[in-house]
């Protein structure tokens, strides 16, 4: 009953601290990213170019994970030679903790490196990379890498013989994220750097051992929240909602979980409704997923 107390007192705080964005990324920005993505993975770099651009006039660039709209982006205008473009998108992308030494171990950069405006960003970097480390909130990341070990401590091995201490550290775990999404937001690479950085740094594997009920009544509402803000991934916000169907013996919805042998998980066999409720949170309808998928199985072998 308590705990049951405390969840509806944040939902309700929640709902009266809501604040309304100019931008809806779910409605006004994924489908057009997703898109751009396409033609840059099918190296039609002006459409791409024009489609990135149609997105970002809707709203602020992003990284969504798995597409890094900013660095492709970004890359794009280097490939098209539009350095001016090219340079202001980098400082973005520095300014979101990646290092200088990403354009230069990509080739598509060469040009624009050896350019008045790569010149630039490089006598620059150093004044960026301090401003990146000022707002970032490294004992926050430092906090979340040992959350992780801490979530994989008995999955990783003698999981059934200890299940009530790895529930207990799920616990913690639950009610500290809690905190940090009412008190700071979700954790963005402006806030704790690239989630790539070093050591993988992503709340999804906690919200993936997070309680039912808190899961669907507080988790679920406030990651469509950070999705429609542009603070947080719908690749996220999908399959926390389908394990939760699917750990209760029912079909996910969004097609965010493959089956061993090949194709989906058990899921709901109306395609047209998955489509629904995949384009309803941001992500991209199955057929543009599968064809980036099987894109990335011919170039990269998985």
């Amino acid at each position: 009953m308590k705990k049951l107390t405390i969840l509806l007192a944040i939902i309700i705080l929640s709902c009266q601290t809501e604040k309304k964005t100019e931008c809806n990324y779910i409605t006004d920005y994924y489908q057009t990213v997703y898109k751009a993505d396409w033609e840059f993975e099918t190296k039609n770099y002006q459409k791409a170019f024009n489609l990135y651009n149609e997105a970002f006039k809707s709203c602020e660039a992003i990284n969504t994970t798995n597409y890094n709209e900013i660095g492709k982006y970004t890359e794009t205008t280097a490939i098209l030679k539009k350095f001016g473009i090219t340079y202001e998108y980098a400082k973005k992308q520095i300014l979101n903790g990646v290092e200088l030494n990403t354009f230069g171990n990509n080739e598509n950069f060469n040009e624009f490196l050896k350019s008045e405006y790569g010149e630039r960003l490089v006598s620059e970097y150093q004044k960026l990379r301090e401003e990146f480390e000022k707002n970032a909130d490294f004992n926050l990341r430092d906090e979340l890498i040992s959350m992780r070990t801490a979530d994989q401590l008995y999955r990783n091995g003698n999981y059934q013989e200890n299940i009530a201490k790895q529930d207990s550290i799920d616990e913690l775990h639950e009610n500290r994220l809690i905190e940090i999404f009412e008190n700071i937001g979700y954790p963005t690479d402006k806030i704790v750097g690239p989630h790539t950085r070093d050591y993988p740094v992503d709340v999804g594997l906690f919200l993936l051992h997070t309680d039912d009920s808190i899961r669907m009544n507080y988790f679920v509402p406030k990651m469509k929240e950070f999705v429609q803000n542009g603070k947080a991934s719908p690749w996220t916000l999908g399959t926390i909602i389908d394990q939760y169907h699917l750990y209760n013996g029912d079909p996910q919805i969004n097609g965010t979980y493959k089956a061993q042998g090949g194709g989906y998980a058990k899921m709901i066999s109306d395609l047209k409704k998955v489509d629904s409720n995949r384009i309803s949170i941001g992500l991209s309808p199955l057929q543009l997923k599968e064809k980036k998928d099987s894109l990335r199985r011919i170039k990269y072998g998985f």
